[in-house]
């Protein structure tokens, strides 16, 4: 957990509270429920620092010969930040759809 002393504030604590409650009576196994919440909320902070990532930090350059690298990032279109999250996103939640199948079971 990221900030741990911001998130002692009872505010932040009751929204942990309802988040884990809606995990637990979907039929999540206790267990599940605090590595799927970090798991969001590592997405959610990855995502927001490859918004601010400046596009130098994927500029080529001669000293180290990357064609593949070269190939794929031309291939990237914009909005890549939006495309990573919603990659990202789309495998946390499989994952937590199949954690669930495991649990209801």
């Amino acid at each position: 957990m990221a900030l741990w002393k911001a998130r002692r504030e009872a505010r932040t604590l009751v929204t942990y509270e309802r988040a884990v409650t809606v995990l637990l009576d979907a039929g999540f196994a206790p267990a599940a429920v605090m590595p799927l919440i970090m798991a969001l909320e590592n997405l959610v902070l990855g995502s927001a620092l490859d918004q601010a990532a400046p596009e130098a930090m994927r500029e080529l350059t001669e000293t180290a010969p990357t064609p593949r690298l070269a190939e794929a990032l031309a291939a990237v279109p914009e909005g890549r930040a939006d495309q990573a999250f919603e990659v990202g996103l789309e495998a946390l939640l499989e994952h937590a759809r199949a954690l669930l199948v495991r649990y209801v079971r």
